[in-house]
């Protein structure tokens, strides 16, 4: 009986042991995610911050079934409160537009086509920016993995509940190399986007190019960004 006490005894140290070891585990994990999500965020501020120093361009092409309906050019900024700053350029019908009646038409279908894709737009913007919070909250509930010289962090309800997003950033410089996300756009609509980023030799890693579907609307729309260049002081 004394032998059998013993080993009762020795298999509850065991457990508890065991079940200490994993809290240890847990609790160092939960630290390393939030440390690497601090120091993403201090990365991706400082090339925010980088960044304020420059204007660029985006275009938008609209396509509708396979078919080029629109090309939305804007001219960038960020703002002095660290938002981006959108003035529209031009926005080019793929075809001429007819006149009278049916002109009126089409026009007012382009605006609202116009509006859907801005809307669009700023929406994925909001899974591109993370805040720190928001940034700290997506590392912790997410799976992170390495590969080569990749880390990859992938989770879940980061805007909105069941939303998805991954980010593929670049060991050491933290740097972003691309992003895709899933979530809805205002009305419910679904969309899903990827981003990719370019890093110049100046440091400076900003949006390069990437395409959002929209299969409500039987949309997609592709994404560029050139022409960076220096405020002029």
């Amino acid at each position: 009986m004394a032998v059998t006490i013993l080993n009762n005894l020795a298999m509850k140290k065991t457990i508890i042991f065991c079940g200490l070891l994993i809290a240890m585990v847990q609790t160092g994990t939960a630290q390393n995610k939030t440390n690497l999500s601090l120091q993403v965020s201090a990365a991706a501020t400082a090339n925010r911050a980088q960044l304020t120093h420059y204007t660029w361009t985006r275009t938008v092409q609209v396509f509708i079934g396979g078919v080029l309906k629109n090309t939305i050019v804007s001219s960038l900024a960020v703002g002095a409160d660290g938002k981006i700053v959108t003035t529209s350029v031009s926005a080019t019908p793929a075809e001429k537009l007819p006149g009278g009646i049916r002109g009126d038409i089409a026009r007012k279908k382009i605006a609202e086509m116009k509006t859907y894709v801005d809307n669009a737009v700023a929406t994925s913007m909001t899974y591109l920016y993370l805040n720190k919070g928001q940034m700290v909250n997506f590392f912790d509930a997410a799976g992170i993995s390495e590969s080569g010289n990749t880390i990859t962090i992938k989770g879940s309800s980061v805007n909105q509940p069941n939303d998805q997003l991954t980010m593929v950033i670049t060991k050491g410089t933290l740097a972003y190399v691309n992003q895709s996300f899933a979530t809805t756009v205002t009305g419910g609509d679904a969309m899903s986007g990827t981003i990719s980023y370019k890093t110049y030799s100046n440091g400076l890693t900003a949006l390069n190019n990437g395409e959002l579907d929209l299969p409500a609307k039987n949309m997609k729309l592709m994404l560029s960004n050139a022409n960076y260049a220096k405020k002029l002081q």
